[in-house]
């Protein structure tokens, strides 16, 4: 597959993946309760409590920054793909993909730690699944994108990505 074209699908994706989040967020805060109760972070937070031990008002803080965080990064990734002829873009595109597999990574721990915790027969394992299964492919996406980057940025000559020609 062209590198470029690459390149290309993954500032879309990555656009996506901002827009999905951002949209997500506010139709959750938009719409009262029991409405998508099962991706409703706070929600899980305060019926995991007992579980897991985790207070409930520091760990909505940390969700809430870590979410923020997210979109951050998703942002970031997205500009930074759509503007990677510049080789300091080549380079923030690599940094946010790299934070994002190091934070994507946490999430992941988090939610096999409450799912072996909690167990399968909880009310509240379908929202760890539906968190796992989002923190795996989020995970391979930005390991994936990591390794696009770093292979772009000291393989592929700059006139190829200044003009955008094969």
């Amino acid at each position: 597959m062209d590198k470029l074209l690459v390149v290309k699908i993954l500032r879309w994706i990555y656009l996506g993946i901002f827009l999905i989040g951002f949209f997500a967020i506010i139709l959750l805060h938009a719409v009262p309760k029991p409405f998508l109760d099962i991706i409703r972070m706070p929600t899980f937070i305060r019926a995991a409590e007992p579980y897991l031990g985790f207070p409930y008002d520091p760990s909505l803080l940390i969700y809430q920054i870590t979410l923020l965080l997210f979109l951050f990064i998703s942002l970031v990734g997205a500009a930074s793909l759509f503007l990677f002829s510049s080789n300091l873009m080549r380079r923030v595109s690599a940094y946010a993909s790299f934070f994002g597999v190091v934070m994507i990574s946490l999430i992941g721990v988090y939610f096999l730690y409450s799912l072996f915790i909690i167990g399968f027969s909880s009310s509240l394992t379908n929202t760890i699944l539906i968190y796992l299964t989002a923190s795996f492919l989020l995970f391979i996406l930005d390991v994936f994108t990591f390794r696009v980057d770093e292979y772009l940025t000291h393989h592929l000559p700059k006139h190829l990505l200044i003009s955008g020609r094969h």
